[in-house]
């Protein structure tokens, strides 16, 4: 019997670490992603914005509405909002709908 799927979680940071040539900074992701080592903190946040901006955008109906409270950052999708908006008949137009 197979275990279910587990979803990986995108929480990448920045890592400093000391090398021979002296403080170098990567950005690393729970999913495996890791950045080159960079000589500066804003080079590895390049990585990280570039890692983020490569995910996959999460459909208007998945969104988090209280990303605080949900602990959800902008590029996960949100079961508990998703599974309460039928709930109170609220829908989220799409973008053919707005037009």
């Amino acid at each position: 019997m197979s275990s279910p799927a587990t979803a990986i979680r995108h929480r990448p940071d920045i890592v400093r670490t000391a090398s021979e040539y002296g403080t170098t900074y990567r950005m690393r992701c729970p999913c495996g992603t890791t950045g080159p080592e960079q000589a500066a903190r804003r080079m590895a946040q390049v990585d990280l914005n570039t890692h983020v901006l490569s995910l996959p955008r999460v459909p208007a109906a998945q969104r988090c509405h209280d990303q605080a409270r949900h602990d959800r950052r902008d590029w996960e999708p949100c079961a508990v909002c998703e599974h309460q908006m039928p709930l109170f008949d609220l829908t989220i137009p799409t973008s053919e709908e707005q037009s």
